[in-house]
């Protein structure tokens, strides 16, 4: 096949959350940016870039500098055109954002690819057999009170999801040295679940104005252990490999922490250190489904679970559910339960929940729906990025 054209679709489409009052300020618009790569063969690939949704333009531009080279070029397998791309990026996209958005370039290539073989991705990308997933509904915001977080996992739960994700740490709720209000939301949290739901909890401190001492990390992994929390998500800032080496080392609540790194490579020192119980690989940041399932495959290797991170729209979340299909004894997935048009309408022929799990996609590629009604009603908007 030879690669005839290369669209940037910038998007934007409103976005809010459930269990939250209008008006309130995490609603709005949301953006995304995703990549259409067409072929002389009358297949098209589709992939997306995180980092779209918070920087656009930015996004634009890399995606434009790095695809400009492949228009002409014929392949049989992505690896080989992958591997030229990154090499002639190497100086700019070595990490950061230039990183993150070759994930939309590896999408693109592998959708492609899978469909010329009539196969799904997933079952190009790993053992070649289909695996269900564990999905939690990713909700719970930090200034959310005990009483509402408890109807939140009690709604979610009667939806039939089997895992729930709260936020704790907020700046406005807990100051230093202040972990009670939080300790009720995960009561609560978990009074609603039951004994036997997974609960988890996420501290997002690389977004806190104050980095944390290791003390009052190490409070919250202490607080929440009685609780069963399977995990305590980014206890520390996204590098700092000693202090979730120490918070881990604790032997109380595993952490978790990577959705934001942008190349494999990224989470060797965390492994080689032992400072990850959970490792969050994400499909649209990681530099893309392949990428991902790398990652996969060393946590494995190192006794590392694993808990995709997926927060993007549509495209980048099939991204994610195919990784997350491809090998089995996957621990869990992220589900964004915000209302997104732009995130729910491609996945509609696969996005299969059953009892709480995904299931894995039958369709060729990665199977997802973009609809030209799309793409006309959720015109790009300019400066209108959200800042997390």
């Amino acid at each position: 096949m030879i690669i005839r054209k290369i669209t940037i679709v910038p998007l934007t489409a409103p976005y809010t959350w459930p269990h939250t009052p209008p008006g309130h300020w995490v609603n709005g618009v949301r953006n995304c940016v995703w990549l259409r790569i067409d072929t002389d063969a009358g297949v098209t690939g589709w992939g997306e870039a995180y980092c779209g949704c918070y920087a656009t333009e930015v996004t634009m531009a890399a995606l434009q500098r790095m695809t400009r080279a492949l228009v002409g070029k014929a392949f049989t397998e992505p690896s080989p055109l992958l591997a030229q791309m990154r090499f002639d990026i190497l100086y700019w996209a070595m990490r950061g954002l230039g990183a993150q958005c070759t994930s939309a370039v590896e999408a693109a290539l592998w959708d492609i690819w899978a469909q010329a073989q009539g196969k799904p991705l997933w079952q190009m990308l790993g053992d070649g057999k289909p695996h269900s997933v564990l999905v939690y509904a990713s909700g719970g915001l930090g200034t959310v009170p005990p009483e509402e977080i408890y109807e939140e996992a009690k709604d979610y739960a009667g939806q039939g999801f089997r895992a729930f994700k709260i936020r704790a740490g907020d700046p406005d709720l807990n100051p230093p040295g202040n972990i009670s209000r939080d300790i009720e939301r995960v009561a609560a949290a978990r009074e609603a679940l039951g004994p036997d739901r997974m609960l988890l909890v996420d501290l997002a401190v690389p977004q806190r104005p104050v980095q944390w001492a290791f003390e009052h990390s190490a409070a919250y992994a202490e607080a929440i252990r009685p609780y069963k929390a399977r995990f305590l998500e980014e206890p520390a800032l996204t590098y700092d490999v000693a202090m979730y080496r120490r918070i881990q080392a604790l032997g109380l609540t595993p952490t978790a922490g990577g959705e934001c790194f942008c190349t494999p490579e990224e989470f060797e020192p965390f492994f080689a250190a032992q400072a990850l119980g959970v490792a969050q690989p994400d499909a649209a940041v990681v530099g893309g489904p392949a990428s991902c399932v790398q990652v996969m495959r060393r946590a494995q290797a190192f006794g590392v679970d694993i808990a995709l991170h997926a927060w993007c729209a549509g495209v980048g979340l099939a991204q994610n559910l195919h990784a997350a299909c491809s090998l089995p004894n996957i621990l869990v997935m992220e589900y964004p339960v915000t209302k997104h048009r732009l995130a729910s309408e491609p996945l509609r022929e696969i996005w299969k929940l059953k009892d709480g799990y995904l299931q894995a996609p039958s369709q060729p590629g990665l199977g997802v729906v973009v609809a030209p009604e799309l793409l006309q009603s959720c015109a790009f908007q300019k400066d209108v990025e959200r800042n997390f």
